[in-house]
């Protein structure tokens, strides 16, 4: 068993006995992605990927609504300081904030680490403040 399907089923393991919330995509080409399908106001991924040339990455992602793009989340993203790598990917009607770690510095299992990353942008999110346009006020 190589390295990413040792973690795969690791995830799966917990999954199935702490946080069942998880569906895996089995049409995902580039390692294992699953999505969770717990709350409506915002969507979380997390993807397994590998290539040749590099370790592997754990990648948690949660999709925000469009109304995010009218805070200073983007600010905030910039001024934290965090044990992953944090991005935010801004789309025409959502905003994706992912924290990426590879394995190399992993310091937890696979659900522990999506926990703190979680946790991580929630405290992001709930630090945002949301910007009033004063002209149209």
């Amino acid at each position: 068993m190589n390295l990413i399907h040792y973690y795969r089923q690791q995830f799966v393991e917990l999954t199935a006995q702490f946080e069942k919330v998880w569906e895996e995509d089995s049409h995902y080409k580039f390692g294992f992605l699953w999505r969770s399908h717990v709350s409506s106001l915002y969507k979380e991924m997390f993807q397994m990927t590998q290539t040749r040339q590099e370790p592997l990455y754990l990648m948690y992602a949660m999709e925000l609504p469009e109304s995010y793009k009218r805070t200073n989340i983007s600010e905030v993203i910039k001024n934290v300081a965090s044990a992953y790598e944090l991005s935010m990917y801004v789309f025409s009607s959502k905003i994706m904030l992912t924290s990426c770690v590879s394995i190399e510095n992993l310091q937890q299992t696979s659900l522990g680490f999506i926990h703190q990353a979680r946790a991580e942008m929630i405290d992001l999110v709930f630090s945002a403040i949301k910007q009033v346009d004063y002209e149209t006020v």
